[in-house]
């Protein structure tokens, strides 16, 4: 009896480790395919009419319609405020934001350079 009940914890062990590795599997990014390249893009939405709502999480939620999930919104995400967002997305993604209810315009921004180093003296 012992044996069986120490073959079925293993079982239900190795069981659970395999959803386990497959749960974090799907939370990692998947690649871009190849060829399609991430720009920043500005989005001008509609500014919700809920006063509780907050802005930023109201443009986490517009953006993860693209992206699958809130998640993957707040790893593109560059600026957030009201009525506006900029996100790092391919041409692809920004058209089907274009789509989205609540979002007026998406527009490709120049893409932000790293500000050189200084010495503290401008």
């Amino acid at each position: 009896m012992k044996t069986t009940c120490s073959k079925m914890v293993s079982v239900v062990l190795a069981v659970l480790a395999a959803l386990a590795v497959a749960a974090s599997a799907a939370a990692v990014d998947q690649p871009k395919p190849k060829g399609q390249q991430v720009h920043l893009f500005e989005a001008t939405v509609l500014v919700p009419g809920r006063g509780g709502d907050d802005a930023e999480e109201y443009n986490y939620r517009l953006l993860a319609k693209v992206l699958g999930s809130v998640e993957a919104a707040r790893s593109v995400m560059y600026e957030s405020e009201l009525g506006t967002f900029s996100a790092f997305l391919t041409n692809n993604q920004a058209r089907r934001l274009s789509k989205v209810t609540g979002v007026l315009k998406v527009t490709r921004q120049e893409d932000p350079t790293p500000l050189p180093e200084t010495d503290g003296h401008l």
